[in-house]
Parts: structure tokens; sequence; C-alpha cells
């Protein structure tokens, strides 16, 4: 598997899980009303219905409105305000939105930091979107959780998510759609945990999803490059209405409309609509796990085969850099290729929820224009 290589995981080395942190912590300018969602800016206020349910239980977890209808208004009267995370350096999957009182982890070196929100364990979630009052009951019994052992427990020994990362590859994970080994191989790290917290955490396989995310995220920003400056994709990800791009320096994103992934439903789920890519886990794929990754999950890739594109195998020796295994927008122009991303299919109404999981490919014409946006 010369085209991604345990060996390029060295872009890893450096990255530990530090600690538990309140988001307001250790980001500025972010009070109990400004929300941090994925992907790229809104544009003209058009949120999709899940980012907006997601949005509510955050208003009430702030304690600003006591019940969703509070929480609805404050959001039509323009009272909150939505930021991309990622403009942060916080990483936050799918719907789910980040505001001051939540937990987060801390993630990298020293003063060299990423970020990315603790979920609350399998659906229903505020990351699918969903309406359910149990997602605030969950994401509360979570923060608390983390405060209480997590955050004491990482102050002493923090977790090196190097080896976390090549023993879920190890163990048929690409990091991304598959993170039960990778969840496996960090609760190992974490001896101290209570027995409840941990069987709560044993259930909960896309507990280190944010976490991968959060290492990806440092190694975009911070993590050694051979392409010429401006060239590094510092920014990936998607906010159901677009996808877009930022490069090193940049201050805007580059856009375009954001098409469903491809993948396969679960049952009962064929009928629903599915939104457009949303979600800043493509910082995953875009460091050569996930969508690049798709040899070291064999099962995953047997279980997609009849969507996949036939090149799926070389894509990654298409896309990603051979010296420091992240994609390369030049090497993407160059080969006419875009790289492959791992996205769960979320739904497009307000009942919200995962309907399925699959890829999604940004077309060319976003590479082409960030790339412009350098030269210019």
């Amino acid at each position: 598997m010369s085209h991604f290589g345990i060996d390029r995981q060295t872009k890893f080395d450096e990255v530990r899980l530090e600690g538990v942190s309140l988001l307001g912590e250790v980001v500025a300018n972010v009070d109990a009303s400004t929300l941090l969602h994925a992907g790229p800016p809104f544009v003209d206020s058009v949120i999709p219905a899940v980012v907006r349910n997601a949005a509510i239980h955050a208003l009430m977890f702030e304690r600003l409105a006591e019940t969703t209808e509070e929480a609805a208004a404050l959001i039509d009267q323009g009272k909150v305000r939505f930021q991309p995370a990622q403009d942060s350096r916080v990483v936050t999957p799918l719907a789910q939105v980040v505001s001051a009182s939540m937990p987060v982890f801390v993630i990298g070196k020293g003063d060299r930091r990423a970020f990315s929100p603790i979920v609350e364990g399998a659906p229903v979630g505020i990351r699918f979107g969903s309406p359910a009052p149990e997602c605030l009951d969950n994401l509360t019994l979570h923060a608390d959780f983390a405060e209480q052992e997590l955050k004491p427990q990482l102050a002493k020994s923090p977790v090196d998510l190097a080896s976390v990362i090549r023993k879920a590859l190890d163990e048929g994970n690409e990091c991304h759609s598959l993170t039960d080994r990778a969840n496996a191989a960090l609760l190992e790290q974490l001896p101290g945990l209570s027995d409840q917290y941990r069987a709560l955490l044993e259930n909960s396989p896309g507990f280190v999803l944010p976490i991968i995310m959060g290492a990806c995220a440092w190694v975009l920003q911070f993590g050694p490059s051979s392409e010429p400056t401006g060239h590094q994709v510092v920014s990936a990800g998607g906010n159901g209405m677009d996808f877009g791009l930022r490069l090193r320096g940049q201050t805007r994103w580059t856009t375009i409309p954001a098409q469903p992934p491809v993948g396969k439903r679960f049952p009962n789920q064929e009928n629903r609509p599915v939104l457009g890519a949303i979600g800043d886990s493509a910082v995953i794929d875009f460091c050569g796990l996930g969508g690049q990754a798709l040899a070291w999950a064999p099962a995953l890739a047997s279980d997609w085969q009849s969507l996949l594109p036939e090149d799926w195998k070389s894509r990654p020796d298409a896309v990603l850099d051979p010296e420091t295994g992240v994609v390369s927008p030049s090497q993407v122009l160059d080969r006419q290729k875009p790289p492959m991303i791992n996205l769960a299919l979320v739904s497009a109404d307000e009942t919200g929820g995962i309907l399925g999981k699959g890829f999604y490919q940004p077309g060319l014409d976003i590479f082409e224009a960030a790339m412009a946006g350098v030269e210019s």
C-alpha cells in the first residue's frame, strides 16, 4: 500500500490529545450566542434544518433559552452568530455546532493547538441534526463525564495519537467511516476511566472521530509541507449548502455548491432527501486517511465496490503529496483527479438523522478557483 503507507504517518508523531477545556476558554471572541459550524460561511443566512436543530440544542445548553421555541426565536431574530469553526482552529462533525460552554478536545503540541467538540455518543445525536430532546441530555452526560474523568486523566497523561491511528489502520479502519478500532486503541490509553464511563465510550465508536479530525486539522495547519507557500490546504469542509477550501494565507474560503455524497443507505431510509456534503471531517481525507485510505479498510471497500470509481485504489497516488501524504491542490489539478472524501449521508429534512454512509468528490473547479486566488 505504498500510496498511503504507515511510514507517512510520521506527520502525526507530534500530535497528542492533551486535554479537555471549554470552548470559550481556548477560543477568543466566542460568547454564548456565537455558534461555530462546519464548512465555509453560510451565504444569505440559508441554514440547513439539521444545523438549525443543532443550534437550538446549543442555545438551550447555554441556557439562553428554556424551550425549543425560544431558541428558534433567537435564531429568527438574528440574535445568534454563526461562524465557520475552522476559522478558529476548531473542527466539528456533520451538523454539530459548538458553543462557548461546550467541552472540546485540546489537540496538538504546546501552543500550537487544534480543537474539536466532544460528541454525545451513538445516534440520536446533535451532530446528526436530530431535534430529539435526548440529544441535549446525552450532550450534558458526556460533558459531565469529560470534566470529571477525562480532563484530569489527560492532564496527567496525554494520548499519543500517531499510535492510535497506526493501530486503527492495521486493524481495518480508514479512520473516518470506520472508527471502532481507533476508538478501542484510544481507550487502551485511558486506563483510569470508571467502568460506567468506559462502557459508555465502548458503545460509542464515533467518540474518537473528532479527535482524529483535530489531529488532521493540526497537521494541515502546522505540519511540514513540500508545497510552495500558499499552495497548502489548511481548511476543508461542507456546511450542507456549500463545500469549501481555504489555502494558507487566504482569509476567504473558495466554495462550490455542495452535492450530496454517494453512498449506501441504511434500511428504511431509501426515500428521504440527502443534504449536500456537510462536516469538517473532510480534513481527515485531506490528510491521507478516509477516502485516501480505503485500501486499509477492505471490508468497507468491498461493501462500496459497486459505487466506487474504477481508480479508487490509485486515487491516493494521484492526489497526495508523496513527501507529506496530504492532498496537494497542484497535484489534483495536474492529474485532473479530486480526492475522495468519506462522509455520512445526512437527512435534508427537519427530522434530521443519518441515512447512510458514502463518499463525496468535490469538483476540480474548486481547486482551480482556489489556486487562481493564490496566483492573482
